[in-house]
């Protein structure tokens, strides 16, 4: 690209190369290496590294942390990381070694409970006896991914843009008190909480399969949607907070946490550990305390669940290198699942009629028993305590999961009702209507999941559909553009005269498009269009190509007639891949 602008457009000029990256560092892991260093007022950063015998390599990132896949176990390795300013300008070079392999494995021990490192996802196949965890998300959008040749990690697809994956651990984390007041440990080794993303740790004192709402309490403390009892940890770009649920003592914490969140760059795998003691609840990231809450529970058994979600309105995929709680162990029950939909995914009133749709016997003609489990978000006067499953003639009671009150409108509720025997065993005609009900249920009281819980004689044939394959390429920066007054004051309407200008800022952020591979595509440069029409054009590879950046363009009304106009940002990467988006405003 070569750099243009008409009379009517000043270009932002580059400045100083920027300063080289401070307090670089790298943690061991089998195959990979985390590389991380203090963050700056780059635009982003370049990685070089080489050792085991191949040759070097280099990648693009937006934030200051990445990890080094696919590497060699104790071969040393040398790493380059390199500030990049907006305009491709590299700074001198910060090295640092490494040594990939097992690293500080001291985490694992302990977890005694459960240990589970997804070597493959045998532990996540519910078609099969002998899984450890539920794997809970909405049917088409939540599907567990064909892991890629040197790919790590259990691999879930989150393929809508909006919906959430939950593992929930089959068998229950139990406290025992041992030196200094702990209690227990859940532990989760995951890059869930990357850019835009958004992790939640979950101990509930109940098989529940969800909780709380879509949309959390944006501080932490007491949550009126999570059930009695409950310990929430959320994890995401604002930081770490501890929610609760009602029932739980409290106790006055002066442990100190760090202002500042701490780094966590696209697909970058990282140690959550929560720990619960006799004075309350911590919360580590990678070693460090980064949340803190008085909560300690009543309960000595709970679930653990283990809540994922990408950036919102973004396909994504996120992985689970570990998983694993202390306490006794317990044996996990051996049951298949197998996904049921009911007649209506609206929660009935006890007395509204149904639609006359139901199941098929042949689900339970091979099962010793049976249960069926519903997950609902509850809303008005919903009484969840009375809920009942109908199938065909019978009336099952289905209790929620975690007994208490019914929760505020936009809880997540899980209700469990068990299959009489005389329903087991044999062929027969549809069992119809099979429907869910409870006092107070209404149009915004809805089914979010349910299925069979089968204990089989017989394990029936293992599901052989899985996720595709989203080996993919680096994506370019996500692009938009911000129109302002002349003092660069954002207009959400602009509407301006023609002696008038606009400033027009152009953002290209790194940060989310990385979050498939773990690097951001390079860009050579931008253009500027108005009405179909070329009016500014900055390269932005003066050393390399650059990971994006926020530029300031102020733009002359003058030539421009009345009437709505529109401009157009064109984002050119290196490799020839391109995107743009519009903008328009209004001359009077």
């Amino acid at each position: 690209m070569s750099r243009f602008a008409d009379d009517r457009v000043l270009l932002p000029e580059p400045g100083k190369p920027p300063a080289a990256p401070r307090d670089v560092a790298s943690d061991p892991a089998p195959g990979r290496l985390r590389v991380w260093w203090a963050g700056s007022d780059a635009a982003g950063y370049e990685v070089r590294w080489e050792g085991g015998g191949a040759p070097a390599r280099t990648k693009l990132v937006a934030t200051p942390d990445t990890q080094l896949d696919g590497l060699v176990d104790d071969a040393d390795y040398k790493i380059e990381v390199r500030a990049v300013d907006s305009f491709g300008q590299r700074s001198e070079p910060t090295v640092v070694g490494g040594r990939p392999g097992r690293g500080d494995a001291g985490w694992r021990e302990g977890l005694t409970g459960l240990l589970d490192e997804f070597r493959d996802d045998a532990s996540v196949r519910s078609d099969v006896p002998g899984s450890l965890w539920h794997l809970s998300g909405y049917r088409g959008c939540v599907d567990l991914g064909a892991r890629a040749p040197g790919e790590v990690g259990l691999p879930i697809d989150l393929g809508c843009g909006a919906d959430e994956a939950v593992l929930r651990a089959r068998q229950p984390l139990r406290l025992t008190e041992s030196d200094g007041g702990l209690l227990g440990r859940f532990v989760v080794l995951t890059d869930a909480a990357g850019p835009g993303g958004r992790l939640t740790l979950d101990l509930v004192p109940g098989p529940a399969d969800r909780i709380g709402a879509v949309r959390s309490t944006p501080h932490a403390g007491e949550d009126p949607t999570l059930p009695a009892g409950a310990i929430r940890v959320l994890v995401d770009d604002g930081g770490v907070r501890v929610n609760t649920g009602a029932g739980l003592d409290q106790r006055t914490v002066t442990a100190q946490v760090p202002p500042a969140v701490p780094a966590r760059g696209g697909g970058v795998l990282h140690l959550f550990e929560v720990r619960v003691t006799t004075s309350g609840v911590f919360v580590l990231q990678d070693g460090r305390t980064v949340g803190v809450s008085g909560a300690v529970p009543r309960w000595s058994e709970a679930s653990a669940l283990i809540g994922m979600r990408g950036p919102q309105g973004r396909r994504s995929r996120v992985h689970v290198a570990a998983a694993g709680f202390s306490g006794p162990p317990a044996v996990a029950p051996s049951v298949v699942e197998r996904s049921v939909n009911l007649a209506t995914r609206q929660v009935l009133a006890p007395d509204a009629p149904a639609p006359a749709l139901g199941i098929s016997r042949r689900l339970l003609a091979d099962a010793l028993s049976a249960r069926i489990v519903v997950t609902m978000t509850v809303s008005g006067a919903v009484d969840t305590s009375a809920a009942t499953i109908q199938l065909g003639t019978d009336v099952l009671p289905a209790p929620p999961a975690v007994p208490g009150p019914p929760r505020s409108a936009g809880s997540t509720v899980t209700v469990i009702a068990e299959v009489p025997q005389a329903l087991l065993g044999a062929d027969g005609e549809a069992l119809s209507p099979f429907v869910v009900r409870a006092p107070g249920a209404e149009p915004g009281v809805v089914v979010q999941e349910s299925y069979l819980e089968l204990s089989v004689a017989t394990p029936p044939p293992p599901d052989s559909s899985r996720g595709a394959d989203r080996a993919s390429r680096d994506a370019l920066p996500t692009l938009s553009i911000e129109l302002g007054d002349s003092g660069g004051v954002p207009m959400p309407a602009p509407t301006v005269t023609p002696q008038g200008r606009l400033v027009v800022t152009v953002r290209l952020a790194g940060e989310r498009s990385q979050w498939d591979t773990g690097a951001v595509a390079g860009v050579q440069g931008f253009q500027l269009w108005a009405d179909g029409r070329m009016v500014a054009s900055l390269p932005t590879s003066i050393g390399g190509p650059s990971p994006g950046g926020t530029y300031s363009i102020p733009l002359s009304l003058n030539g421009f007639t009345s009437g709505r106009h529109v401009l157009e940002a064109r984002v050119i990467g290196v490799d020839g891949d391109r995107t743009s988006v519009l903008e328009s405003f209004t001359v009077v």
